[in-house]
């Protein structure tokens, strides 16, 4: 089955004020503010006016079902470790979060890594194993937090690596002649950054260029401030839950008015988002209030995130949701079919970082990781989780305002079965 398609010129159903069902809405904007966008933002303002006139959100132009099996089977859930989580750059941290001379363990590709920032600028990615006989070189914590490292010391026998990953100290090195030293540095994986944030992948191989694999996303991410922000708090938490379930909650609003309805739901339009693709990466507008009348042409981030919620999807495992003044990066990983590991990561502008702002992130942060997420959609994805095994549904039926879901499954689907060359990230 191909990708749904958006239709763009169904009958308004009353979702949104000032219906032109019938007519092709034109948008209004002026050219010379739009041209201030990038250009996959311009489109999906453009749509998104084009929502307000319709009086309603864009909808697939087809149903879809997603088999439960997908959620359940263990053959499924080796084949995503294998391909998604295994050949695939995921996002392991944002840039700020490793300062030049500091290191921090990676776990949740379910091996121990660590990254590192040499005094050189660069980040980079290693089996956090010593090449002696094996003991990690600094230890997991929940969540991790970069520390500032001036070398990587075994704790079994203190061989002694720069954050190069090069051998610098043995003890007794005289001891172990027969041994080529070059061999001994440690084991490098692939890194780079892009647009604010660190990629690596889960085996040794050849480097690949984040900013390709964003395939056109990064100069969004540039505009929208993302290397700029820094670390409010993070957090790491096991859930009794598939990761797709998680996932699928972030990929489709069909919920907010039901499921959120005492909390984020009054600060948005019913059902209204607009989305497009670079590859198996989203961008999705989530039309706030704002938008219900009449708007200016949002310019800047500030006023953009006050017109609509923009959601990334880096595929295939972390979203950005950009607040109306903060940012939350959340990765799922898979430990397990039944578990979803959960890393929040909330962003905060510096600016707005000093102390008489804490209270204010503390309350923010409450609300949206304890209540909005973890109390609604991990709870959610949870009670679904419960009712897999009871055979009460052998797929999910997914409606045509629910099309980005069905798209992410489809992706990884082919992601899956298409493994040669027409998915590398490399270009």
């Amino acid at each position: 089955m191909n990708a749904p398609l958006i239709d763009s010129t169904a009958a308004a159903d009353g979702s949104l004020r000032g219906s032109h069902a019938g007519a092709e809405p034109i948008c209004g904007l002026p050219a010379h503010e739009l041209a201030l966008l990038p250009p996959q933002l311009r489109d999906l303002v453009i749509r998104l006016d084009q929502c307000r006139q319709r009086g309603q959100g864009e909808r697939g132009s087809q149903t879809f079902e997603v088999p439960v099996s997908n959620y359940t089977s263990p053959v499924r859930w080796q084949q995503e470790q294998d391909v998604l989580f295994g050949e695939l750059p995921i996002v392991a941290a944002h840039s700020n979060e490793l300062a030049p001379g500091s290191s921090v363990a990676f776990d949740a590709l379910g091996i121990p890594i660590l990254l590192a920032r040499a005094k050189d600028g660069i980040v980079r990615a290693f089996l956090n194993v010593c090449r002696h006989r094996g003991m990690s070189l600094i230890g997991a914590a929940t969540p991790n937090v970069a520390k500032p490292t001036a070398s990587l010391v075994c704790p079994y026998h203190g061989w002694t690596y720069d954050l190069t990953g090069q051998l610098k100290h043995r003890l007794h090195a005289d001891t172990f002649d027969g041994f080529d030293v070059t061999e001994m540095n440690l084991v490098a994986l692939p890194c780079d950054e892009a647009a604010g944030l660190v990629f690596v992948r889960r085996k040794p191989g050849p480097a690949f260029s984040a900013a390709q694999f964003l395939q056109g996303l990064a100069p969004e991410l540039q505009w929208l401030g993302l290397p700029d922000l820094q670390v409010f708090r993070k957090v790491d938490y096991l859930r009794n839950a598939n990761w797709k379930l998680t996932a699928d909650a972030f990929l489709e609003v069909y919920h907010l008015r039901v499921l959120h309805r005492n909390t984020i739901y009054p600060f948005f339009a019913d059902s209204v988002t607009a989305n497009s693709w670079c590859g198996p990466h989203s961008t999705n507008l989530v039309g706030r209030k704002a938008m219900l009348e009449p708007f200016d042409t949002p310019t800047t981030p500030a006023a953009l995130c006050k017109l609509s919620t923009p959601t990334q999807l880096l595929f295939p495992n972390t979203f950005l949701i950009w607040h109306p003044d903060y940012l939350s990066i959340i990765s799922m990983f898979s430990p397990a079919p039944e578990k979803v590991r959960w890393i929040h990561t909330m962003m905060i502008p510096k600016e707005k970082s000093s102390s008489d702002w804490q209270a204010h992130w503390e309350k923010t942060f409450k609300l949206i990781e304890e209540t909005v997420f973890q109390r609604e959609d991990i709870a959610c994805a949870e009670g679904i989780q419960a009712g897999l095994s009871t055979a009460a549904n052998t797929s999910f039926r997914l409606g045509r305002y629910e099309y980005p879901m069905g798209r992410f499954h489809e992706d990884i689907e082919q992601c899956i079965t298409n493994r040669p060359k027409e998915r590398s990230v490399n270009g």
